[in-house]
């Protein structure tokens, strides 16, 4: 059984022109909502990130640099600067122990301790923690002294990388000081 064929109008020129520009309306919403606005807000972006930057450096040049016009002098200041802080920050991780230093590091405590004419009652490692670029020890140390030999003590902890977090002072008799300290000691 066949089916009957079917005679259609043939499509006229302007229905082909409408449906051509329909289509490429359509085409252009989905490009201005899909690919240029997210582009446009991104540019928009870095070029507010751009004027951040651009009035940063015009307030560092005017507060650090009041003399310099040229950018490139400024720039180049700043760079030495930096690379004078990054050779001081060298040398100073150059100077921290390592970890395998402490042990000696609580030696050279105790003697310290002895020759400034303090009298250790108790010396306790605690707490070693990792950070980030370093590792850090808690000490508590309890010792007997009086006030001008815990000067003299604290005095040379100044020598090794050993950072008081905080010192309890507790007078027992005259003219000695019982003293608990709270020593953090940075390594590597």
């Amino acid at each position: 059984m066949e089916l009957p064929k079917i005679n259609l109008p043939p499509i006229q020129t302007k229905y082909k022109v409408v449906v051509a520009i329909g289509a490429c309306v359509l085409l252009m919403g989905m490009y201005y909502d899909h690919a240029y606005k997210p582009h446009a807000k991104k540019i928009f972006g870095f070029e507010q990130d751009m004027l951040l930057l651009d009035d940063t450096i015009k307030v560092i040049r005017n507060m650090e640099y009041p003399n310099a016009k040229n950018l490139a002098l400024v720039l180049q200041k700043i760079e030495n600067k930096k690379n004078g802080t990054a050779a001081a920050i060298a040398v100073i991780e150059n100077t921290m122990p390592r970890r395998a230093e402490l042990s000696k590091i609580l030696e050279t405590i105790t003697h310290l301790a002895y020759e400034s004419g303090c009298e250790i009652k108790s010396l306790e490692p605690k707490d070693f923690t990792q950070k980030e670029a370093y590792n850090s020890m808690t000490l508590y140390l309890d010792i007997n002294t009086r006030y001008a030999n815990l000067l003299i003590f604290l005095e040379s902890l100044k020598k090794i990388l050993v950072f008081p977090e905080s010192i309890q002072i507790t007078t027992l008799e005259r003219p000695n000081l019982a003293i608990r300290l709270n020593l953090s000691i940075l390594a590597k």
